[in-house]
């Protein structure tokens, strides 16, 4: 069941990034990415073992239907799950903070390797200070909000009690 719903959860954010956050569903230039919150959410209530592979597969995906440069959409999930997963059993798993800002700046790098890739392809900027309070910020912000939301769901629905072992309340 856990399974058949995380992989309903991907599928749900693959298709939001996919049609909803993009250029042209967008109504402003910036957008936050679904993927991103999602799998550090499953790396901060999971731990990396059972996303890594998950992660990898549905970036190297994104990129291949997506993004002309291989490898910066599974490089930056495989990365958000271990950065997730350092946050795994932790007192302060449970405080959906943690994952927003660990969303948001993997975002903000994201996007900054994604200008330089551009910078290096040959590509022109004019105002890097408008690109970043235009672009980058904004959806680094969105990203860690949605986050927020994605973390509070998983956490009431996939995470509750009942699927964790207790043990404290063994028979």
């Amino acid at each position: 069941m856990r399974k058949t719903v995380a992989f309903l959860a991907i599928l749900a954010a693959f298709l939001l990034d996919a049609f909803v956050f993009t250029e042209t569903g967008a109504v402003r230039s910036f957008m936050p990415e679904a993927l991103t919150a999602l799998f550090v959410s499953f790396g901060v209530l999971t731990g990396v073992a059972p996303m890594a592979l998950a992660a990898v597969i549905v970036g190297a995906i994104e990129d291949i239907m997506f993004n002309g440069i291989l490898g910066i959409s599974s490089g930056t999930l495989f990365l958000a799950v271990v950065v997730g997963a350092l946050f795994y059993n932790r007192f302060y798993a449970d405080n959906a903070i943690i994952p927003s800002l660990i969303a948001a700046a993997l975002m903000f790098v994201k996007e900054h390797i994604v200008l330089v890739v551009v910078l290096i392809a040959g590509g022109r900027v004019t105002d890097y200070f408008s690109i970043l309070i235009k672009h980058i910020l904004p959806a680094s912000v969105l990203t860690g909000v949605l986050c927020l939301f994605i973390h509070f769901v998983l956490k009431k629905t996939l995470f509750t009690a009942e699927w964790r072992r207790d043990i404290d309340h063994l028979r």
